[in-house]
């Protein structure tokens, strides 16, 4: 088995690829800066101003575990729903029932109301296929886009991802869109009275069987993260301080949009930030996600090819189509066992480049390595800010998305470097979330209805 040497092997790549390396120096300014958006998020003066908004998710109270009852939820994802039953039985027993929905492009491309009609409908059915119709369960909502939350049953639409055209619920309140379409039913009764985001929503699921879990983490198509914050700090709440804590949903993507990730972003990042549909934004998101790195990856093979520095001889059609490097074939040429090349070949195969020499093969895995490892430092780095930040003396980490669960070494990397970026009395685990964000939104709408009052659906045992 050969063991190749980058920098001597295959020097051109080397080259190229030092533009995804990170110092530690850089990757520690990059913890203090991303440590001091979330200040300047947090204060009512300097909020406007950060590029990490920091916004309060109104959700102040932690589960205890003792939870009981029966709850409503509803995933809303880019490209499908999920509603769901959820019953807590026992400290460690979830019952969970669920229907996937997938929302047609006609209704995605409606108008807003269309699109919460459709959702309405479908919960209907749902609820009166469990015969929970009459009961009037809490539900809450997992949302995957962008919200202004102003209070715990508000939120307002920011922004769609790519395939919505709903423009007409932006700047509406979802949950109110949702309780008007859900009002036309009048033979079921659901109490929708929560609303929080995927990263929120990990971090209440899985703090229910795990109590220490302070950090909800989102490493997939998207980045983000939410975490436990003392009321005092958060300037731009005027509600109640009684209770002393409060997630904060950071929507830390667009870190770097006021320059901090200036000096580490290199000609391919710029390019694809230049080409995307929102220039010069989310520029923290563009150097982790999936979606990016692989068109990261395919780009700078197209420009080696244009080198000939690898694939020398092949034909480029395939690989000049933007977009179709895509993050599971990164995962599978990094899923080899060391000296061995079959997983590469096939996601060459894939671009009509056949029986590829193994120094070529190699090559790209080397690329693939760089690009992955770079991902992962950058979360390294906001992670550690935000431990270092609430200074426990541990803390779990409530992580999901695919690039984790799924990349064979992206998990190593990222405790690695977070843990040199921590503060010595501070430690912290990261534990994949197997409950999905709508267990959390059932939770969240359980722990309202028991802040006001003591339900048949809901109690502590």
């Amino acid at each position: 088995m050969r063991v190749y040497d980058p920098e001597r092997d295959f020097p051109e790549v080397y080259k190229l690829c030092k533009q995804f390396y990170i110092s530690d120096d850089k990757l520690l300014a990059l913890r203090d800066g991303m440590s001091k958006e979330i200040v300047a998020g947090l204060g009512r003066d300097t909020n406007a101003r950060s590029s990490v908004a920091c916004l309060l998710s109104y959700v102040q109270n932690m589960p205890t575990g003792r939870e009981r009852g029966r709850f409503l939820a509803l995933e809303m994802w880019p490209t499908n729903c999920r509603i769901m039953l959820v019953k807590f039985s026992s400290e460690k027993d979830i019952y969970m029932s669920s229907k996937c929905v997938v929302v047609p492009h006609t209704v995605a491309g409606a108008r807003g109301t269309e699109l919460f009609d459709f959702l309405a409908d479908n919960i209907a059915i749902f609820v009166k296929e469990k015969k929970v119709e009459k009961d009037n369960l809490p539900m809450g909502i997992a949302f995957a886009f962008r919200l202004n939350k102003l209070s715990l049953d508000v939120g307002l639409l920011m922004a769609w991802t790519k395939g919505y055209g709903a423009k007409g619920a932006i700047g509406k309140d979802v949950v109110l869109l949702l309780r008007t379409a859900l009002a036309k039913h009048s033979e079921i009764s659901v109490n929708l009275n929560a609303i929080i985001n995927q990263a929120a929503g990990s971090l209440m699921a899985l703090a229910w069987s795990l109590p220490e879990t302070k950090v909800g983490l989102i490493i997939g198509t998207v980045t983000n993260c939410a975490y436990v914050e003392q009321v005092s700090e958060c300037e731009l709440f005027d509600g109640d301080n009684e209770s002393p804590l409060m997630i904060i949903n950071t929507e830390w993507g667009a870190f770097g949009n006021n320059g901090h990730m200036d000096n580490i972003r290199g000609e391919f990042d710029k390019i694809i930030d230049a080409e995307s549909n929102n220039p010069g934004m989310r520029s923290y998101e563009k150097c982790i996600c999936t979606l990016y790195l692989g068109e990261l990856v395919r780009r700078v093979i197209v420009r080696l090819m244009q080198e000939g520095a690898i694939f020398k001889g092949y034909n480029m059609e395939y690989m000049m189509i933007q977009w179709k490097m895509e993050m599971k074939s990164l995962i599978a040429i990094e899923s080899d066992p060391p000296g061995v090349y079959v997983k590469a070949q096939e996601v060459m195969d894939k671009f009509r480049m056949r029986n590829c020499a193994e120094r070529d093969l190699a090559a790209l895995r080397y690329i693939c390595e760089t690009v992955s490892a770079r991902s992962a430092r950058l979360v390294s780095a906001g992670l550690a800010a935000i431990v270092n930040r609430m200074n426990y003396s541990h803390v779990v980490v409530a992580v999901d998305g695919g690039i984790y669960r799924l990349h064979p070494t992206y998990h190593k990397t990222l405790n690695k470097f977070a843990l040199d970026l921590i503060y010595p009395d501070n430690s912290f685990e990261i534990v994949v979330a197997e409950d999905s964000p709508g267990v959390g939104a059932a939770i969240v709408a359980g722990l309202a209805v028991s802040l006001s009052e003591v339900t048949r659906t809901f109690s502590i045992s």
